[in-house]
């Protein structure tokens, strides 16, 4: 495997990440706040806030990355306006 091919595989493994990250961060936060919860003897509302917090960053940064994404894709095309 040359340079290029593995230059490749590496972008293409780190597109489809985002899923994974998704799940398990989320899943990760809303166990350390039922942690948090069950340490401070509360209803599951500190778990329910982390795990609904992180999901929403994650969605985000998601979004971001794909935004900047397609906009780089988009300059370096052929139909991109050229000064």
């Amino acid at each position: 495997m040359d340079k290029s091919q593995r230059r490749e595989l590496s972008k293409d493994l780190n597109r489809s990440s985002g899923g994974f990250e998704l799940a398990f961060v989320a899943a990760i936060f809303g166990g350390l706040g039922l942690l948090l919860d069950h340490w401070f003897g509360t209803t599951p509302f500190i778990g329910l806030v982390c795990f609904l917090s992180m999901t929403v960053a994650c969605v985000f940064k998601l979004w971001l990355g794909y935004d900047q994404q397609m906009k780089r894709l988009e300059a370096e095309g052929p139909w991109a306006r050229r000064s």
